[in-house]
């Protein structure tokens, strides 16, 4: 007790009256006893304080990204009627997984929901922006995408933060607010891609497309399967067979179904299947770094990777991929000047493969992936 508070003289007044050491003693087990009990309260209180915030702040998120949305629908598709009460109404859609306990066919199976989900896209567009052109409609896609990606965040983060509050679940509150600094940059990073999908702006993965349009230049450019074009550009006595999404406007395509499609046609002298697209960095790893691998680089739920994965290896082509890194804040925003300046560093590493890989008279197709915003054919 004397290395703990002391010589007793000086606590204990003369007459050995312990009333005021006991006194001391218990007011500090009362202090100790309430923030056990009230701790767990309070740090309750200020996680659902933080989670109310980013609610809030995501609330606002939806409201801006719906409104930039009419606002490129009113302006480029000048419709009849107020598009508003159809907008709001598409904020609620989704998408049902397909079955996977019995993996037969499941990329088939997911492959069409994909295309009907892409044709419900179509089907808004055309309903709101009767007289947009084809390219203006495929950038307000992308843009109902990216709102829908917006609100569908907020929603989740409100759901969450009213039920832990509801519950006073410290575990329900507790994951969230851990999570919040991903899901926030996940969500300004849809937020901030609103300006270039309503005005036509390339994003950092355009990179892929815009590799594919430099190559192209100068060369006829056709069309082949659904949004895809494609060019021949003769290379060192090699040809390049280039493909990209139909640009200008903000589209994906299929390119794992051109790339079959125009393997099979050239596969008595196909030799070489490069892929090009965007890819996540790591923290730490510099924007625009251009890194080289092996398989299809392609950022695809699974039916067109698995399409040129199936046809290269029905066909015995190897499979070169290029990877332009960058975060996933980058590659949904304007494309940053790291990002554009590596296109001549990818376009010689692809005559690089090509001369290592392709023999003279042999044929090499180059597929540049990516959303083609902002990017023309060649």
């Amino acid at each position: 007790m004397v290395a703990i508070f002391g010589p007793c003289k000086q606590l204990v007044p003369p007459g050995g009256d312990y009333t005021y050491l006991i006194v001391y003693i218990a007011t500090l087990v009362f202090f100790i006893l309430l923030w056990m009990f009230l701790g767990q309260k309070y740090q309750l209180y200020l996680w659902i304080r933080e989670a109310e915030k980013a609610t809030y702040k995501l609330e606002l998120m939806a409201k801006k990204s719906k409104e930039a949305l009419l606002t490129a629908i009113r302006e480029l598709g000048r419709p009849e009627r107020d598009p508003w009460d159809e907008v709001e109404k598409f904020m609620e859609f989704f998408v049902i997984e397909p079955v996977d306990r019995d993996p037969f066919g499941v990329l088939k199976r997911l492959e069409h929901l994909l295309d009907t989900e892409r044709e419900k896209f179509k089907d808004i567009v055309a309903r709101v922006a009767p007289h947009a052109s084809s390219d203006e409609k495929a950038n307000l896609e992308v843009s109902f995408a990216a709102a829908l990606a917006v609100n569908y965040i907020y929603k989740i983060v409100r759901h969450y933060t009213l039920l832990g509050k509801k519950t006073k679940s410290m575990l329900i509150i507790m994951q969230i607010v851990y999570n919040l600094p991903i899901i926030m940059r996940i969500a300004e990073a849809y937020f901030n891609a609103m300006d270039p999908f309503t005005k036509g702006k390339p994003i950092g993965d355009s990179i892929g497309p815009m590799v594919a349009a430099k190559l192209m230049r100068g060369h006829e450019v056709k069309g082949i399967g659904d949004e895809i074009v494609f060019a021949e550009v003769p290379f060192e006595g090699r040809l390049l067979v280039v493909v990209k999404a139909e640009g200008p406007g903000g589209r994906v395509g299929k390119p794992g179904e051109a790339v079959a499609k125009l393997a099979r046609q050239y596969r008595d002298k196909l030799k070489r299947i490069i892929t090009i697209d965007a890819a996540a960095k790591m923290e730490g790893e510099p924007t625009g770094q251009v890194a080289e691998g092996v398989g299809a680089a392609i950022g695809d739920p699974g039916p067109e990777k698995y399409k040129i994965e199936q046809v290269a290896l029905e066909l015995g082509v190897g499979l070169d991929a290029i990877v332009i890194k960058q975060g996933f804040d980058e590659a949904l925003t304007v494309m940053r000047k790291e990002i554009a300046e590596s296109v001549d560093k990818v376009i010689e590493a692809v005559k690089r493969v090509v001369r290592e890989k392709v023999a003279e008279g042999g044929v090499a197709i180059i597929a540049g992936i990516g959303n083609t915003i902002g990017v023309g054919n060649g």
